[in-house]
């Protein structure tokens, strides 16, 4: 983990030990399995990212005719990443921990006439409520909805822990209070400054998407496209949404490679823009992403390792950090629980730039599939 990096006070050899046993003994009763299953839809978790479409990474499959999928996921992020001419103003400041203050950030401003600046500082708790429908064997519908709770959260004790057991350092986190929502972004069109938010739940965009597959593979390669668009449904005053329309489209291919499966997404989104805050203007963002699927012994467990990298949407905005391409790695694992359900569970890091991503992100997922032509 890097010095921004998120981390939990290790558990308890009983209470580890104890889980261990319940995680062995349900493996005992699911079904052997080992279909190829995708990459998992864990999209961006930096707080700027969720207000817009990004890319949810998937494989190229589609469902079958008559078929739907429902699935629930929920990902909790921890951010706090700041510019790096408001990391020299922090230096200054005293032993303590308090708020950036408003007349800081007018000092700071001052002090860095015409620079673009940024204090991020928070949590997110993102559900997003996803249903996928066969239309044929090749045509697939996806309506997927969200509700986020954006706040001061809770895990900034557990990550100022393990950085201290890890002596990686905080980057400056004991210099403010623990579970504090700060949002400060100051560009040449303007300045905006959200100062102990506190955790609230509002609903966030919906997306609807359409997904061809290929009729057959190519040298093994099954391909497939999508469209994608988002609606303005959320609360955008609130920080559940752009209030802007957003549009997407999206290629898959996935193969057998070895024991497991490879899959690599190219997107092309365009990003209509953000309402609050709107002191950046957003660019359109190139993402792509690419994984790989493979199941343990017995295929009990279906182990996933997948990274995405994405152009960023303030890339012309800004002159900061903001505007870097970003670097997010997931590691999961999705456990079968019958025929027709999926437990996943996974963490997703920034790696490479820190500083326009969320530090870290704990994904858990249930899905269940039925068959409308069967009943079942």
């Amino acid at each position: 983990m890097t010095d921004r990096r998120a981390r939990a006070k290790s558990p308890s050899p009983k209470w580890g030990f104890g889980v261990a046993v319940v995680v062995v003994l349900l493996m005992g009763a699911w079904p052997v399995t080992g279909q190829e299953l995708g990459l998992a839809t864990v999209r961006s978790q930096f707080p700027l990212d969720q207000l817009v479409l990004a890319l949810s990474p998937e494989g190229a499959g589609t469902l079958s005719q008559g078929k739907i999928q429902l699935s629930l996921s929920a990902s909790w992020s921890n951010t706090f990443v700041m510019s790096s001419e408001v990391e020299d103003w922090v230096r200054t400041r005293g032993p303590g921990r308090r708020p950036l203050g408003g007349d800081e950030v007018r000092q700071i401003e001052a002090l860095y006439p015409g620079r673009d600046l940024y204090f991020i500082d928070g949590e997110y708790l993102r559900w997003d409520i996803r249903a996928e429908y066969g239309l044929s064997n090749r045509l697939q519908l996806t309506l997927t909805t969200a509700v986020l709770s954006p706040g001061g959260g809770f895990g900034d004790s557990a990550i100022e822990s393990f950085h201290d057991l890890a002596n990686t350092g905080n980057a400056h986190r004991e210099l403010f209070p623990q579970d504090h929502f700060q949002m400060y972004l100051r560009s040449k069109t303007g300045s905006f400054f959200a100062n102990g938010v506190s955790s609230h739940t509002v609903m966030g965009d919906t997306t609807l998407g359409l997904k061809l597959r290929a009729q057959s593979r190519w040298h093994g390669w099954l391909g497939a496209v999508a469209a994608t668009v988002k609606a303005p449904t959320g609360d955008d005053e609130s920080f559940g949404g752009s209030g802007s329309w957003d549009a997407q489209l999206a290629g898959y291919a996935s193969r057998k490679v070895g024991a497991g499966f490879l899959h690599v997404n190219l997107a092309y989104t365009s990003i209509g823009g953000i309402n609050t805050p709107s002191v950046l203007d957003t660019n359109d963002v190139w993402a792509v992403a690419g994984g790989y699927e493979i199941w343990s012994p017995h295929h009990r467990v279906n182990w996933l390792l997948q990274t995405t990298i994405s152009t960023s949407m303030f890339q012309d905005a800004t002159d900061s950090n903001l505007s870097d391409t970003s670097y997010l790695l997931f590691i999961g694992a999705r456990l079968p629980m019958g025929a027709r359900d999926r437990l996943m569970f996974g963490l997703a890091e920034n790696i490479l730039n820190f500083d326009n991503s969320a530090d870290i992100a704990l994904h858990v997922a249930y899905s269940h599939t039925f068959d409308l032509a069967s009943g079942n």
